[in-house]
């Protein structure tokens, strides 16, 4: 969450316990002062999903794996970017305005949300969010050794 984070803004951020449990209330401001509707959203999605896997991952410690043989480093990497993939997809559904009609998400808001922090974005077409394109986007991660 913290590269991810540092990669769309260039801040480090650690979020505090009470910043966790908010995180559904936080807002994240513009230099100018305005809310930043893309950011507050990608920053609630990556505090929300995140601490969501720690509980996850705790639960399964202590009852599934009988508090023996904690989860690795990289099982926890691979899990993460799984759930922020499947989000970004959740996403990209959503924007279907003949599904969802008024709920629907503005394709802008899911684009701004996500800008930043996709792999191979560059190639990606203008309209990635339309769930009628057969595209896999994916949140990009830098290829790291866990050892």
């Amino acid at each position: 969450m913290l590269a991810m984070w540092q990669k769309k803004t260039g801040q480090i951020v650690r979020p505090t316990y009470g910043e966790i449990l908010a995180c559904g209330a936080l807002k994240k401001y513009n230099a100018n002062g305005k809310v930043n509707k893309a950011l507050t959203r990608l920053y609630r999605i990556l505090v929300a999903e995140s601490a969501y896997l720690i509980w996850q991952l705790r639960l399964e410690h202590r009852i599934k794996r009988d508090g023996l043989d904690p989860a690795s480093e990289q099982e926890i990497h691979n899990r993460w970017y799984k759930q922020i993939d499947l989000r970004l997809e959740l996403d990209r559904q959503l924007t279907n305005r003949s599904k969802w009609r008024k709920k629907a998400l503005p394709p802008a808001l899911v684009i701004n949300t996500w800008r930043g922090v996709l792999a191979k974005e560059d190639t990606l077409p203008a309209d990635w969010t339309n769930p009628a394109a057969e595209l896999q986007v994916l949140v990009g991660r830098e290829v790291t050794m866990m050892g």
